[in-house]
């Protein structure tokens, strides 16, 4: 009888942790749901720096008379464009996720630990099926390991959040091996080279004003991606027109974190 009540214990214990990697994992995934769209719109003003700077240099003159310049400049921007979307798909996935995760749960002040001591609540978890009440979002008021913790400190979260985003997305643009430095380079070079062969003058590309043009146009590459990290990137959720992304989700984020026990 004794060691069939250990046995029960033990997976009573076993039962109440089992689903707080559960609940962590989850509302990190949730997160990550509402800040996709903002990547989406600090990847946007990319975009838009590219389209200012990069081909602000002269076109040789061996290319010009060969491949019209609108249709060598849109070869470049669309192929951009597309490794751009592949980056989005890159950003908003699991080292968004990840990201959201660690800031949260395995960082400075996790929301982990005893809520109990000193109490702010009269229960320790809702019934099954039911969510935690709004009021009891704003009774726990400080940083433990339940639900109404992270409710009551939302602001706190989403700014971890958003400065995590910010080091990620510079990292993405700054490193020599970031994702975005690797392929915008590569897309750069294979592009121009691209549209070239396609008008018959793939054999030009070993010509010295060639060679510098195209060097030219990634150094002008970079020099967005530097210009976008340092400027766009240092703003993120700062700005007006990203303030419905970056903070008018709350209502729909809060049922999502009060539903876990």
């Amino acid at each position: 009888m004794f060691k069939y009540t250990l046995l029960l214990l033990s997976a009573l214990v076993s039962a109440a942790l089992a689903c707080e990697p559960e609940c962590r994992h989850g509302l990190a995934h949730a997160f990550a749901g509402f800040y996709g769209p903002v990547v989406e719109l600090a990847v946007g003003d990319l975009q838009n720096t590219f389209s200012n700077t990069l081909f602000n240099l002269t076109i040789p003159t061996q290319i010009s008379a060969t491949v019209p310049d609108d249709v060598l400049r849109t070869g470049v921007t669309n192929g951009l464009s597309d490794t751009l979307q592949l980056f989005v798909n890159e950003a908003t996935g699991k080292p968004l996720e990840d990201g959201i995760f660690s800031v949260m749960f395995s960082e400075e002040k996790p929301f982990k630990g005893d809520c109990n001591h000193p109490a702010r609540l009269t229960r320790k978890m809702p019934p099954t099926g039911e969510s935690w009440y709004r009021e009891e979002c704003v009774k726990m008021d400080y940083i433990c390991g339940n639900p109404p913790s992270i409710c009551h400190f939302l602001d706190d979260v989403k700014d971890r959040i958003v400065r995590r985003i910010r080091t990620q997305l510079e990292g993405y643009a700054t490193f020599d091996n970031g994702f975005l430095v690797r392929n915008v380079v590569q897309t750069v070079k294979q592009s121009t080279r691209g549209v070239m062969e396609k008008y018959g003058a793939g054999s030009m590309v070993n010509d010295p004003n060639v060679t510098s043009f195209i060097n030219g146009l990634i150094s002008n590459a970079v020099r967005s991606l530097d210009m976008w990290a340092a400027l766009d990137v240092k703003q993120l959720c700062n700005r007006a027109h990203e303030t419905e992304a970056c903070h008018g989700w709350d209502e729909q984020i809060i049922p999502e974190i009060l539903k876990w026990p």
